[in-house]
């Protein structure tokens, strides 16, 4: 019997004019009337778990946010405990080979791993991270560009039931492909917030997310929990609403925008909306 994940993975072939094969592309810009009055603004904030105090000012920074929190690190438990009681998302970023060298820390996953070895090194990093609904991938310019890990990634994903987001470090990314190959629902990156940390450049980043949100009725802005880009956001976020933009959890998102207009009523609930219901699968 096919799997779920298999199921959906059909319907979304069959939704998508281009199906898995096709290669990496911009989806097709949507009007602000899909979003029912309001822009979503999916902010992911990566890099969280090495310190403390920044990143339970992250953890309280108004929402919902989505949180991404490097595997093995000593705060990322306990700080995605408390992320996940104040209606956060939470992710684990994954720490992937990049084409500089630079260091990973914990948790890496390289080129050089055969499947077994990083399909058990993900897993050990997913492990590690309660409440965990996705993954997006720290650094990773150099692994995402390889079909074949990539591939491994999403059977981890697709197995766990989770959702995948490309920080899109790389233009040569297969990331996304792979993800959509798997039936794995997934986004990738539109902005960097917070490349330079100057209040103008903070400024210029956020608005572009802002109008490029209310242009096709979302976008994916990723920062991180350095000091000036939480003092912006602390300033910002609560202004959103009177510019018809709502910060949205992407499990939310991806089940209303993604994964529900596509499953016919008799199709059963998948893994991934049972693991966020409440729900459980009935053998």
């Amino acid at each position: 019997m096919a799997s779920l994940f298999t199921l959906f993975s059909l319907i979304a072939a069959a939704a998508s004019p281009t199906g898995d094969a096709a290669p990496i592309q911009k989806r097709a810009p949507e009007t602000a009337a899909t979003t029912a009055g309001y822009a979503e603004l999916l902010l992911i904030l990566d890099d969280i778990g090495n310190n403390q105090r920044l990143g339970q000012r992250a953890v309280e920074l108004p929402g919902p946010l989505n949180l991404a929190f490097l595997p093995h690190t000593p705060h990322a438990a306990h700080l995605a405990a408390a992320a996940f009681s104040r209606q956060h998302g939470i992710l684990l970023h994954a720490p992937m080979a990049n084409e500089k060298g630079a260091r990973l820390g914990p948790g890496a996953l390289t080129g050089e791993m055969d499947q077994a070895s990083l399909q058990q090194t993900l897993t050990s990093s997913l492990a590690a991270i309660p409440h965990v609904q996705g993954l997006n991938n720290h650094m990773g310019s150099l692994l995402t560009q390889k079909p074949d890990a990539m591939r491994w990634v999403m059977q981890v994903a697709q197995q766990q039931g989770l959702f995948f987001v490309d920080s899109l470090t790389s233009p040569k990314s297969v990331a996304l492909q792979q993800a959509r190959a798997a039936g794995i629902p997934a986004l990738e990156r539109d902005v960097f917030l917070d490349n330079d940390t100057r209040p103008e450049a903070l400024e210029r980043q956020f608005r572009q997310a802002v109008q490029l949100a209310k242009r096709r009725g979302y976008a994916v802005l990723i920062g991180h929990p350095y000091p000036e880009t939480l003092d912006f956001l602390a300033r910002e976020l609560p202004n959103l609403n009177a510019r018809q933009v709502r910060l949205s959890r992407i499990d939310h998102f991806l089940q209303q925008r993604l994964w529900l207009p596509l499953q016919p009523p008799a199709l059963a609930p998948s893994r991934y909306l049972l693991r966020t219901s409440g729900a459980s699968l009935q053998p």
